[in-house]
């Protein structure tokens, strides 16, 4: 079960991708060999990739694998590259409990919007948003907890 948590995003990511990947191949079989194409498959391919990139994000915080200016970075003391690496994070931490809560506010407004072709509300879509922003927070304070720990600078 530690496992399952340690690589969440990557399994339930992973998944969803496999998901959207064998949906878009009913499509496309649906659409030029039935001629009967489905109404529902676009909908929910763009459904899941919503989680699947919030997702791929909160993996790469997880891995420490924002993308950063290494040339000018490493030219700095080490003391200041710590610094600007924790000032950042907290940016970071401050940039995604606005996205939860924007997400939120949106997902509210969209509970009445129904996605026709699904037949569920563009909450569940919105929602993605302010759930994986959690996750993304979390993420991050647990990779810099790691960082203190192991005495890691930058």
């Amino acid at each position: 079960m530690k496992k399952f948590f340690r690589n969440f995003e990557e399994i339930i990511g992973g998944s969803l991708f496999i998901v959207i990947f064998v949906v878009l191949i009913v499509q496309i079989f649906s659409r030029q060999v039935l001629d009967s194409p489905n109404t529902w498959s676009e909908q929910l391919a763009r459904f899941l990739f919503v989680y699947v990139g919030y997702l791929a994000v909160s993996s790469e915080i997880k891995n420490e694998g924002h993308v950063r200016i290494e040339y000018f970075f490493d030219k700095l003391p080490e003391k200041v590259r710590v610094a600007l690496h924790y000032f950042f994070q907290i940016i970071m931490g401050v940039i995604l409990i606005v996205m939860g809560y924007i997400g939120y506010e949106m997902a509210m407004r969209k509970l009445p919007v129904e996605i026709v072709s699904l037949n569920i509300s563009y909450f569940y879509m919105y929602m993605a948003l302010p759930v994986l922003s959690v996750l993304m927070l979390y993420r991050l304070v647990e990779a810099n907890i790691r960082r203190i720990k192991d005495g890691r600078g930058v």
